[in-house]
């Protein structure tokens, strides 16, 4: 029986989780991989930015220095308009990294940002957890 059938996903807690399984399970996975190769701080300071510009958390503390004033900037420019993110805003971040390392970071905001926009949306319209 599909999920659907058993609950009103606007009425009742529906788990995305349960409409999804495999969809969820990859995102799982794929944040599970993050925590593995991005270094800790920096997968808190793009949750805390992308929780602040969803609505969804407070004003991050100002930017203590260079490298979390420049790793915001692409977080934020990424929730705003990822095409739009211009090639000196990226060059400054990639340059506090070693090779490979900002590729993982921003795959990392990426999978924290659907993350949490799905955890929002689940909350907000299907009534339930992501």
């Amino acid at each position: 029986m599909h999920p659907r059938s058993r609950r009103d996903p606007y009425h009742g807690r529906v788990r995305v989780s349960e409409l999804q399984p495999e969809a969820s399970a990859a995102l799982d996975a794929a944040l599970a991989r993050a925590r593995e190769v991005v270094d800790p701080a920096d997968l808190a300071l793009a949750q805390s930015t992308i929780d602040c510009m969803l609505g969804h958390g407070p004003d991050p503390s100002p930017a203590s220095d260079e490298r979390t004033a420049d790793l915001t900037a692409v977080v934020e420019q990424m929730l705003i308009d990822v095409a739009s993110l211009d090639d000196a805003t990226a060059l400054r971040a990639a340059r506090h990294f070693p090779d490979g390392g900002f590729a993982d970071f921003v795959m990392a905001s990426y999978v924290i940002e659907a993350r949490t926009r799905l955890r929002l949306a689940s909350d907000r319209l299907l009534g339930g957890a992501a």
